[in-house]
């Protein structure tokens, strides 16, 4: 594992009201654990900026001032921009120009059914860009006649959970995992699934054949993680369907962040994201962090 400590640049779309403080909150946590630079991106509704030109001026007079408190948390280099047109448009386009560490995007919450509403946008920018996506999970509260954004899981990086199949796009999850380090969290959880939707046919000879080699697998995971900085690492093995087991074990263990990639080596068809990845984003209780 590359022990890097530091996150390249970060692209930190944002509304004008609702969700961003509670988002900001949680780049705060990015910025500790060692990002270089943080872009913060505003796009203005084209239908409210053609009637209403000064918009673009007043938002852009609040994010200066949310480039502020990231410079007081200690961030190196904050930038900020407001441009008019349609969100998911704006960062897929600056996605594929630009080289992005991490995208970070926001929640709405869980509807009547436990599944989690993303948005448009953030649905949009899962399906489209190559990038990381770190999905941060927001709740509201509502205080007499008030509502407030919160995180779902007050801190980001505080329990991790990384749910591997060891493939390809598992393995592109360990240099996230590396700058997370960084931050110091109380505790690595590493879990690989055994899922019996892919391994019907087999034996249980071969499963148990199946359940030495990957113990072996996750003990060479541990040993990494900890070379990297982590002070508490443990890994699980289960058998079962791999959506419902990584989420009962995030719940279980209290975990504020899952990282995951975005397709494992059973797809069998070529899309960017789906599987595992798309039904845990949609149904964890906390922050999911999704690696192509």
């Amino acid at each position: 594992m590359t022990n890097s400590k530091h996150i390249g640049t970060v692209l930190v779309p944002l509304e004008m009201a609702g969700s961003s403080d509670a988002i900001l909150s949680a780049v705060e946590e990015i910025v500790r654990a060692g990002a270089d630079e943080i872009q913060l991106l505003h796009v203005a509704n084209v239908r409210d900026t053609l009637a209403a030109p000064e918009i673009l001026d007043h938002d852009r007079e609040v994010l200066e001032a949310w480039r502020e408190r990231l410079i007081a948390c200690g961030a190196p280099s904050v930038t900020v921009e407001v441009v008019s047109g349609m969100p998911s448009t704006e960062i897929i386009e600056r996605s594929e120009r630009d080289d992005y560490a991490l995208i970070v995007l926001g929640s709405h919450g869980r509807n009547l059914v436990s599944r989690v509403i993303l948005g448009s946008t953030t649905e949009d920018v899962l399906r489209h860009v190559d990038d990381p996506v770190l999905v941060v999970r927001l709740r509201i509260v509502e205080t007499g006649d008030e509502a407030t954004c919160r995180l779902a899981a007050d801190r980001l990086v505080k329990r991790i959970l990384y749910a591997t199949d060891f493939s390809a796009y598992a393995e592109r999850c360990i240099p996230c995992l590396s700058w997370i380090a960084g931050a110091h969290p109380e505790e690595l959880t590493v879990v690989h699934v055994q899922d019996l939707r892919h391994l019907s046919y087999a034996s249980k000879e071969q499963m148990a054949a199946f359940n030495r080699r990957d113990e072996e697998r996750l003990a060479a995971l541990k040993r990494e993680f900890e070379a990297a900085g982590f002070a508490n690492v443990d890994t699980v093995l289960r058998t079962g369907n791999a959506i419902d087991e990584v989420l009962a074990l995030a719940e279980e263990r209290g975990v504020t962040l899952i990282v995951l990639g975005a397709k494992g080596r059973h797809g069998t068809v070529e899309q960017i994201f789906g599987g595992v990845a798309e039904a845990v984003v949609h149904r964890s209780a906390g922050h999911v962090l999704v690696v192509r």
